[in-house]
């Protein structure tokens, strides 16, 4: 088996190796290619990566290749987490978009979009060579936004892709702990978009209802959500568990009033972090390389959501790197270990809605959870989203729609009328402006 990592550069690499090492036991790999058009920085990730796969285990061999059309010929799997631009994007698209009142993050609101715009013409490219060299590939995407990039390949594209983020799971963990349970001993009725999810259900292995439980007790309520995202009252009132990313719709204005007074943007901060990283491994010997890893993990995690939600205070308790249940490099692990095994597994995943959800169509991208299995993926049906979700649902998933139409069809309009029905900028006026900027910052990788 040849499994594919495209935009191998990226910080999660030596993560991905770690959970790949899990599929040792169950299925035999024999090979993980790097590719990412960052040539000098693979062969530092690629480095942490092998020290990662010798402490965990990993059987197979790991290959930096020159050209993608070589990395990916003849892979089984492609994982694909690309960022077109790299951080200096990232920043621009949040930046630009506090510039204008905006929330500014980078796969909500206007920098989602700008994000959007640039990696889904890449994709699509991606695509179609994986379609030449590589069609029986299984595309396990990670590459944000993952909603709006799985949308585009599915309606635009050959190849069979599956969506994949950490955040329902970590949601459902969340939950879990702060009911004193194990996730493991629990089952979540979970619907939505990429980064629009909500949970509606909590049974335990008895078919006990739990979900009233949390929403009867603030403590509880608060214990699910890291820097008290959302007020215990708010939650009562919604009768649903929404995922952290939420917060950028129900609070924009605390969101972006938090941004503003902490003075950077996520993108700022994550930037200072990754070199100061890339510094230290560049000097470090080979038995320093994991240390120095995990030490950034422990302060990429302990500042994840602080700017947003609390201008910057940092959370001081215990960092745990690695779950059983949730993370980056889990969900990775959990999809492949499912497509090769009799018994399905209960995955959320972003996938073709086939009818699932009733609110959207058939062709739209969905996440919704999946029975996952060596017969494939399906979807059971979740039937209507709640009434005090699904206008937000219609909405952000109809700026999903016109955004790949802009992309796809490289046309100014759509890209406006993207921008105006996106919930967090909305304003003609604003939506020009905020449009003219990124083209100005980004030119043709704008793809319009």
């Amino acid at each position: 088996m040849k499994i594919t990592l495209v935009g191998a550069a990226g910080v999660r690499s030596p993560l991905l190796v770690h959970g790949l090492a899990g599929l040792s036991s169950k299925v035999r790999v024999d090979e993980l290619a790097f590719w990412d058009t960052d040539s000098e920085r693979v062969k530092i990730t690629k480095r942490v990566a092998e020290a990662m796969g010798e402490r965990s285990g990993l059987r197979a061999r790991l290959t930096t290749y020159s050209d993608p059309e070589r990395a990916l010929e003849g892979a089984d799997y492609v994982i694909t987490s690309i960022r077109v631009g790299g951080i200096d994007a990232r920043i621009k698209d949040e930046t630009i978009a506090l510039a204008h009142g905006l929330v500014g993050q980078e796969t909500v609101g206007a920098g989602g979009f700008a994000c959007a715009m640039r990696n889904l013409g890449v994709m699509l490219e991606y695509a179609r060579l994986i379609e030449r060299v590589a069609p029986r590939a299984t595309v396990i995407n990670f590459t944000n936004p993952v909603g709006i990039i799985s949308q585009g390949l599915l309606n635009h594209s050959g190849v069979n892709v599956i969506g994949v983020c950490d955040t329902p799971l970590e949601t459902f963990e969340a939950i879990a702990h702060a009911l004193d349970r194990t996730p493991f001993g629990l089952r979540f009725e979970y619907l939505g978009l990429n980064h629009l999810g909500w949970v509606r259900a909590i049974c335990d292995e008895t078919g006990a209802e739990l979900l009233s439980k949390v929403l009867s007790s603030p403590q509880i309520i608060q214990k699910c959500y890291r820097h008290g995202l959302f007020p215990p009252k708010f939650i009562q009132q919604l009768g649903l568990l929404p995922t952290e990313y939420l917060y950028f719709y129900y609070f924009p204005e605390t969101a972006y009033k938090n941004s503003k007074q902490s003075g950077q943007s996520r993108g700022q901060a994550i930037a200072a972090m990754n070199a100061r990283l890339f510094q230290r491994l560049a000097q470090a010997p080979q038995s320093k390389l994991i240390e120095i890893y995990e030490d950034y993990l422990r302060e990429r995690n302990a500042s994840y959501f602080s700017i947003e939600a609390t201008a910057g205070t940092r959370r001081n308790e215990n960092q745990q790197l690695y779950s059983e249940f949730s993370g980056y490099e889990r969900i990775a692990l959990l999809v492949l270990q499912a497509l090769h095994a009799e018994t399905p597994s209960s995955i959320p995943l972003t996938i073709r809605n086939g009818g699932a959800l009733k609110d959207l169509d058939a062709d739209d991208a969905v996440e919704l959870p999946c029975e996952v299995s060596s017969r494939g993926v399906h979807v059971p049906p979740v039937g209507r989203a709640p009434d005090a979700v699904r206008p937000l649902l219609l909405q952000v998933k109809e700026y999903e729609r016109l955004t790949v139409r802009a992309s796809v069809e490289h046309s100014r309009s759509f890209a406006l009328a993207a921008l105006e029905k996106n919930p967090l900028v909305g304003r003609q006026d604003v939506a020009r402006k905020v449009l003219t900027e990124y083209v100005q910052a980004f030119g043709q990788q704008m793809n319009q």
